[in-house]
């Protein structure tokens, strides 16, 4: 587990966390926010996250904050 940015997508009533995109910045994922929340209903957040990432830095999985 490494901590990275990452910008996630919430969507549904229960905002249920539904992608997780892995991003070099805080300056990209405030880019890419911004564009997917004005094309998008879905909430979207950029957040420090611990997590698994496969070896094209893909998010495998998330560790949850307890």
């Amino acid at each position: 587990m490494v901590e990275i940015m990452a910008l996630l997508m919430f969507v549904g009533a229960e905002q249920k966390l539904t992608e997780m995109m892995y991003m070099p910045s805080v300056k990209k994922c405030l880019e890419k926010k911004r564009i997917a929340t004005r094309n998008s209903n879905a909430l979207y957040i950029c957040s420090k996250v611990k997590a698994e990432l496969s070896d094209d830095m893909k998010i495998i999985r998330i560790e949850r904050n307890q």
